[in-house]
């Protein structure tokens, strides 16, 4: 160990004709004598420059570090594998933060966690005594209005995106009407993002809000099960919300841009 140390230790601290007259000296010969000795030639004729080859290593070990270091400004990158158990932590930790809150809120009846490939799933929904919107209306009842107040600033704690989706019953409306689930859902959903943030939930933080109408229902036995009336907030990955944004673009490019072109 203290002969390779030696030698990295030369090899960093001397120049390259240096090394050779070291080197040369070491095995009785000498670079200004006319000899035809070449340090860098192994035994057996096989030039493989073994010191040259770590400097040169080393060189571009060093290069590409600088070059994450400009990257993160300064800072060396964090590894994937990092992110992912900090991102873990974090959704465990917002896991517990609002079991605390439904603890609080008496709302285990209401508000429901559920983890997902994609995220942590929030949901909130009617039951036999409460409702969260009155029938056919998007105007949230106070308990609901509370409750998603409340939750609103935790969601700022991590650095998650939140995608917001409302849901409704199989209830109709007349064939004629204007108004649909379609509609009612979209509003629902909406009314959520406004008690969010009306409780401190910062704008950014919402990727997506979702008119799902009756398309998903929760009780597909009973179409028109409270179950199926809900507001869904679903805590993103980083890999989810990364999808989502691959798909539309950052500026909707990948949609947007295509279908003007058709148009012109």
């Amino acid at each position: 160990m203290m002969a390779l140390f030696m030698v990295l230790w030369i090899t960093a601290s001397v120049s390259v004709e240096e090394r050779k007259e070291i080197v040369a000296q070491l095995n009785g010969a000498s670079i200004f004598d006319g000899a035809a000795f070449n340090p860098f030639e192994q035994h057996g004729g096989k030039s493989d420059a073994l010191i040259g080859d770590t400097l040169e290593l080393s060189k571009a070990e060093e290069t590409a570090k600088a070059g994450e270091m400009l990257q993160s400004g300064g800072k060396p990158q964090e590894h994937l594998d990092s992110v992912l158990s900090r991102s873990d932590a974090e959704l465990a930790k917002l896991y517990q933060q609002i079991q605390h809150i439904i603890k609080s809120y008496n709302a285990q009846d209401v508000l429901s966690l559920e983890t997902l490939p994609q995220g942590l799933r929030i949901l909130v929904q009617d039951d036999q005594s409460r409702m969260m919107f009155p029938r056919g209306s998007a105007v949230l009842t106070p308990y609901f209005q509370k409750l998603l107040t409340e939750l609103g600033p935790v969601f700022n704690r991590i650095d998650n995106k939140i995608m917001i989706s409302g849901h409704t019953d199989a209830a109709q409306y007349s064939g004629n009407a204007a108004y649909n689930n379609w509609n009612l859902s979209g509003d629902r959903a909406l009314a959520a993002r406004r008690a969010l943030e009306r409780g401190g939930l910062e704008s950014e933080r919402v990727l997506q809000v979702n008119a799902m109408a009756s398309r998903m229902p929760l009780d597909r036995e009973d179409a028109m099960s409270a179950r199926n009336r809900r507001i869904e907030i679903l805590v993103l990955t980083d890999a989810a919300a990364e999808t989502l944004f691959q798909f539309y673009g950052r500026e909707g490019e990948n949609v947007v841009k295509p279908i003007a072109e058709r148009l012109r």
